[in-house]
């Protein structure tokens, strides 16, 4: 067995033209992969709709001068497993789709993978004529090139960054480009974090793990002391964020910037980077469309006690958030509406989107999704779950032991 990379070229060329019949196919796959052996790539689905995300390409397998397989480690694991070629359907690179097999061809159309395929392209036509009738325009899709010219942009900024904070170092993982002055053996396990938030909410909306997301990557700018995050926010991204501890920026184009600094207490500071970032990603779910402030808020709360499970902050923000209700017996001003919920209303907003998504999680996406889409807040809840927003206020309310929540100021 040797690699793509240890091949000499017209051995690896020929091999993987007596694989595919096709010489042209074979240069082509050749020419995309060579460069990835021993680096992870983005994806491989199998026929059967196994997927690979984010595995190492350890090597190809030959058999009569002939390549036959992939040697592929998968995320975390220490094992090489190999798979056929020809059971493969799907390969993607550098976010370019390098392979995909012919969905006409006999051997493909008996592949169990193949119906899920079809049903979620099915979903995305769905989905794609509900924006169009809802007048809303989903994020381009872009090009490989156009991912890579992305990233070497942020990573520009970085660099112009690094000349006013100098200790900040660069690291990536597949999905977030990370500049940070925290020491590595400190933050190498928060960094962990935030590939779990992608695939957790990737698998929360029936989105396939490992086909791209963001617009080149998300830069997360992580500082160790709070002095030098205010003086980025003031200085860089002229804004005023003093008294927080991170902040998400979604920008219209569809860059995603998280800044925020370490604090004392780590499993806060696991939680928050978790929090920030998934507003990134329901930034650029689908569309650029907003989210109403208090599901957005809600959302961010609950997968990060998914994610980050040594955290306490969102219990007692529930817990406070009740005792306020039934001292109150309302949900405060504006939930609804605000642009921006009040600090007592966050335990309420991950309450309220615990309690849907403990009912119903493929409704609860289905409910978002809508939201995506351009359908409005209530009517996409209505479509969801059957029900409106006073509905469930009722149905939170009973749950936390104020059966007569109100929605009023009163």
């Amino acid at each position: 067995m040797r690699s793509l990379r240890r091949m000499p070229r017209l051995v690896a060329l020929v091999a993987l033209a007596a694989f595919a019949g096709t010489s042209a196919w074979a240069d082509t796959l050749a020419d995309k992969l060579t460069p990835h052996v021993g680096e992870t790539i983005d994806l491989v689905e199998l026929g059967t709709g196994r997927r690979f995300v984010r595995p190492v390409l350890a090597g190809v397998v030959e058999k009569n001068d002939a390549v036959t397989g992939l040697r592929l480690r998968a995320e975390g694991q220490k094992t090489v497993t190999t798979v056929s070629l020809s059971g493969i359907a799907k390969i993607v690179a550098d976010r370019e789709t390098v392979h995909e097999a012919d969905p006409t061809g006999k051997a493909f159309a008996q592949l169990r993978g193949r119906r899920g395929r079809e049903t979620y392209d099915r979903q995305a036509e769905a989905s794609a004529a509900r924006m169009k009738a809802n007048g809303v325009e989903p994020w381009p899709q872009l090009t490989a090139e156009e991912h890579a010219a992305e990233v070497t942009s942020l990573k520009a900024f970085v660099t112009e960054v690094r000349q006013r904070f100098p200790e900040l170092a660069v690291s990536e993982t597949h999905e977030f480009l990370v500049a940070s002055d925290i020491p590595p053996a400190q933050f190498a396990p928060f960094v962990a974090n935030l590939d779990s938030m992608h695939d957790f909410l990737c698998e929360l909306y029936g989105m396939p793990t490992g086909e791209p997301l963001w617009k080149g990557k998300c830069l997360v700018i992580a500082f160790l002391n709070e002095a030098d995050y205010v003086a980025f926010e003031e200085g860089v991204l002229k804004s005023g964020m003093q008294g927080t501890q991170g902040v998400c920026h979604q920008r219209s184009d569809g860059r995603v910037i998280m800044v925020c600094h370490r604090g004392a207490d780590p499993a806060a500071f696991a939680h928050m980077l978790v929090h920030e970032t998934s507003h990134g990603f329901n930034h650029r779910w689908m569309t650029p469309q907003r989210l109403p402030n208090w599901l957005n808020e809600g959302i961010a709360e609950w997968v990060g006690t998914r994610v980050v499970k040594n955290c306490d902050q969102v219990p007692l923000k529930e817990a406070r958030a009740a005792a306020f209700m039934r001292s109150k017996g309302t949900l405060g001003p504006g939930f609804f509406t605000a642009a921006n919920i009040e600090p007592m209303q966050y335990g309420m907003a991950s309450g309220m989107v615990r309690m849907l998504i403990s009912r119903d999680a493929r409704k609860f996406a289905e409910f978002v999704r809508g939201i995506k889409e351009g359908t409005p807040v209530e009517e996409s809840l209505q479509q969801s779950f059957g029900g409106s927003l006073d509905d469930l206020v009722k149905a939170y309310g009973t749950a936390v032991g104020v059966p007569n929540l109100s929605t009023t100021d009163e």
